[in-house]
């Protein structure tokens, strides 16, 4: 959506329109910094630049999400055979990795081409029969024998999330991707110290939410993005590709899908009118930022970025709004009941048990 928003601005509205919109927004936001508007204030829209600092130093195939070791001793380089044992015990052992760096659910799926994206920026991606993953400045290579896929959801901090959609919620959103930069690169390096390949990914090279589904970390939802049971809809999801031979999980169903048939409070908590009111999820797409050939419910992005624009920052009403992200948030006593953005920054220095 970021890269379609432009030519869609000015496809939609009259020609200059996003420079006037860009001007409007910074006028917005340098206004409300100045009065200290709630949820607005120095403190309040540094919190999240702050927040995506590691995410913002990555980029793909390079750097914390090589596709190549970075620095952990090899089995060989210790004299030692690459770690091997059934695969059930491969699955835990990475699991267990997993959630050691950060990961709040973690599963294994098979690798399927068929999510992984044609291209990163203008560089193909291509699957070869060769033994190491490789970036060079034409392509990223992928071998075939990367089998495995480590899926992962990252936990969001619901006290923040509930603050949306001020600068301050925006920061659960951006700290969870620097927190998926951290875990992808961590386990990514961990699985190469045992003897095998591993790519990490964030939102980059495939989809993340048909392998985490794969993997049985959720079901697809109203909001046409994952629902786990763990945490409702208030996770960042990344992944890990390998050739480790691995066990894998098997999809969940624990009611999403009835539920959204029945629920919409997602899509009546939208500010943009953004999320579907159909009853049931269907082929019709809404715009090219959706990806066809499956049912869903599917949102305009369009409208949601839109009203980003608006508020100067991201928002996750939406998330926050769900009835299982609602749970998540009464069984760990997290604060989320929070509306007031000065609140938040008087909580306990205790960190709320979800996370």
């Amino acid at each position: 959506m970021f890269a379609l928003y432009p030519s869609l601005k000015e496809e939609r509205d009259d020609e200059g329109s996003l420079e006037a919109e860009n001007a409007a927004l910074t006028y917005r936001l340098h206004k409300w910094l100045r009065s200290g508007k709630r949820g607005f204030a120095l403190r309040d829209q540094q919190l999240s630049p702050g927040a995506w600092t590691l995410m913002r130093t990555t980029r793909p195939g390079d750097g914390l999400l090589s596709w190549t070791r970075i620095q952990i001793s090899t089995p060989a380089e210790l004299g030692v055979e690459p770690y091997a044992e059934p695969p059930e015990e491969m699955s835990q052992t990475v699991k267990s990795a997993a959630r050691f760096y950060g990961a709040g659910a973690v599963g294994i799926a098979p690798m399927r081409e068929l999510y992984v994206n044609q291209k990163e920026g203008e560089r193909e991606i291509v699957f070869e029969d060769v033994e190491f993953p490789a970036v060079t400045k034409d392509k990223f290579v992928i071998p075939r024998k990367m089998r495995w896929v480590v899926a992962i959801a990252i936990p969001m901090d619901l006290s923040l999330l509930a603050q949306s959609p001020t600068a301050i919620g925006e920061a659960a959103t951006s700290l969870g991707y620097s927190q998926s930069a951290l875990v992808v690169a961590s386990l990514a390096e961990f699985i190469r110290g045992l003897g095998y390949q591993a790519i990490p990914s964030i939102n980059d090279t495939a989809q993340s939410v048909p392998f985490a589904i794969d993997a049985g970390l959720g079901e697809l939802s109203r909001l046409n993005k994952l629902v786990t049971p763990e945490f409702g809809a208030a996770v960042r999801l990344c992944k890990v590709f390998t050739d480790m031979p691995m066990a894998c999980d098997a999809p969940i169903r624990f009611g999403v899908e009835d539920l959204c048939r029945q629920c919409k409070q997602c899509a009546e908590a939208c500010p943009s009118r953004a999320l579907s009111f159909d009853d049931e999820p269907s082929f019709n797409t809404r715009g090219p930022w959706n990806n066809p050939g499956h049912k869903a419910w599917f949102e305009d992005s369009y409208k949601c970025f839109s009203y980003w624009r608006k508020v100067g920052n991201g928002c996750a009403i939406c998330l926050a709004s769900c009835p299982y992200t609602k749970a998540a948030s009464a069984r760990a006593r997290d604060y989320a009941h929070l509306q007031d953005p000065d609140q938040w920054w008087s909580l306990p220095a205790i960190a709320p048990k979800s996370r």
